[in-house]
């Protein structure tokens, strides 16, 4: 995965004409985002020469007058490093995403996060929501009753989405689950998987070979976009590709003292890529796991971090399956949303 006060156009504290004049000065700026910011000192322009396409991007039009070293730091090593290693100062995850919008675009009343009730137009908020939930957007990000901000405004994100073409040479994002019940997924433990609050609730359940919802459906090669929490410790996997009584690669949801989430398990044998980086886990809050999954190949992303990629042996075509191990006791497995793109082999 995920803002959009700027497009409040939050001027009130300007009065009368002032108003009027403010508005019509943001429009022309917007049209000469890539002049107005290159020119003045202290604008975006060092930025452009690597990021050229933030220069019309709607988030940084919309916000003219804040550069990027407000949100991200003077980031003065990131800039000199020609062969873009070193990261800027200050990055969001998905789970800042909000808070760190809500510093200038204030909530009303006593929250803390700005959220949908706090737009200027909330009866079109609630139109835009019930036309695009469960639907990827044009900016490549998929819209849930959890959206953040950038979900729905802008691409604000340098890296380069995942390319794959199907019919109309359109990616087509699908969500496996529907927000409301399992249609469409089958349970090995009778009740250890429930619906609750449009959200996938998963349990141990009394399995001793512990729990798996799996799909109806089958999947040979695909993109797949599960974002989850838990509570802690926690022993739960994605299965991807399972034929009958062979399993294929799991992506691993643990905290062990060598191996974190997003490990890639190959049953019988271990593990045979390992997330050595805990930093990237939010245990408090919502994690996203992307993976792409082509012929053998399977490569990992936790909360938009690559963890890497494996070449393993196992099934051409299966179902996927959301898992919890039996030693997990007492411990949940929420999952928000999960999306599948299948990709078109080529010919």
């Amino acid at each position: 995965m995920m803002k959009y006060v700027h497009r409040n156009r939050v001027y009130s504290y300007f009065a009368g004409g002032t108003l009027v004049f403010a508005v019509l000065a943001g429009v022309f700026s917007a049209c000469l985002a890539e002049e107005s910011q290159a020119e003045r000192p202290g604008g975006n322009s060092k930025c452009y020469v690597c990021h050229p396409a933030m220069k019309t991007e709607e988030l940084t039009t919309n916000h003219l007058g804040i550069t990027c070293d407000v949100c991200h730091g003077a980031s003065t090593e990131h800039m000199h490093d020609e062969m873009l290693m070193t990261k800027p100062d200050l990055l969001f995850g998905r789970a800042e995403v909000r808070g760190m919008c809500s510093k200038c675009h204030e909530p009303g009343g006593e929250r803390q996060v700005y959220g949908r009730q706090d737009h200027a137009y909330p009866d079109a908020v609630e139109a835009f929501f019930k036309k695009w939930t469960g639907r990827m957007r044009p900016n490549g990000r998929a819209v849930t009753r959890d959206s953040v901000c950038t979900d729905c405004h802008g691409t604000h994100n340098i890296s380069e989405p995942l390319r794959t073409q199907s019919e109309g040479g359109q990616p087509q994002w699908v969500a496996a689950f529907n927000g409301r019940d399992l249609t469409g997924w089958q349970s090995t433990a009778e009740g250890s998987w429930t619906v609750k609050a449009g959200r996938i609730i998963g349990k141990p359940g009394g399995n001793e070979k512990g729990s798996t919802l799996w799909t109806e459906a089958t999947y040979d090669d695909y993109l797949l976009a599960m974002t989850f929490k838990a509570t802690w410790p926690i022993h739960a996997g994605i299965w991807l590709r399972s034929e009958g009584s062979k399993h294929s690669p799991r992506i691993e949801i643990i905290k062990a003292k060598a191996a974190f989430t997003s490990s890639v398990l190959v049953p019988g044998k271990g593990l045979a890529l390992t997330n050595l980086r805990e930093d990237l886990v939010d245990y408090e809050s919502w994690n996203t796991i992307s993976v792409k999954v082509e012929a053998d190949r399977i490569q990992v992303w936790l909360n938009g971090e690559e963890i890497g990629v494996v070449r393993v042996a196992g099934p051409a075509k299966g179902k996927i399956g959301l898992y919890i191990d039996p030693a997990s006791k007492s411990a949940e497995l929420t999952v928000r949303e999960v999306l599948v793109q299948r990709l078109v082999k080529p010919e």
